[in-house]
């Protein structure tokens, strides 16, 4: 079970739109540059919305959050439990590790949590997923709480 991160398409669309125009203006008044404009937000819409693309993955061995370059695995049986908080502006699926389990290093999420005083030591942005993150809560905590149900899951792959 994977989820995707949303695309940020009320941000993007429009700054590709004009892009699009300024190559169009370029070729009708003659420049050779105009196909390059042209080809650029297509080409970086294609990559970040295919290769770029957050996720997070809930597989037999945990979970695994990809952001590229950077990929994290979070063996369940490391997780005591899930919840949503509200930090700031950010929505986080935060996770609260069983006791004697360091908690991760280099996670933006966690370093939120931390500021904010909130009762985890780990997280994923949940409002940066799409979907809603009371659904992915109670999926995550499904998994979490059932081990045969976990075992359906495909394997973790680096």
């Amino acid at each position: 079970m994977m989820f995707r991160a949303r695309r940020p398409a009320a941000l993007v669309l429009p700054l590709a739109a004009v892009t699009e125009v300024a190559g169009v203006i370029c070729l009708i008044a003659g420049a050779t540059i105009g196909w390059f404009i042209v080809a650029a937000p297509i080409a970086t819409l294609l990559v970040t919305g295919l290769l770029l693309r957050p996720t997070l993955e809930l597989t037999r061995d945990g979970l695994v959050q990809r952001q590229y370059p950077f990929t994290s695995l979070t063996r369940w049986d490391v997780i005591d439990h899930f919840g949503i908080v509200r930090t700031g502006n950010r929505v986080v699926l935060g996770y609260r590790l069983v006791p004697g389990i360091p908690p991760p290093r280099r996670q933006p999420a966690a370093a939120l949590l931390r500021a904010a005083d909130a009762p985890y030591d780990g997280g994923y942005f949940a409002d940066s997923l799409a979907g809603s993150p009371d659904v992915i809560l109670a999926t995550v905590q499904r998994y979490l709480q059932d081990a045969t149900l976990r075992d359906s899951l495909p394997s973790a792959r680096g």
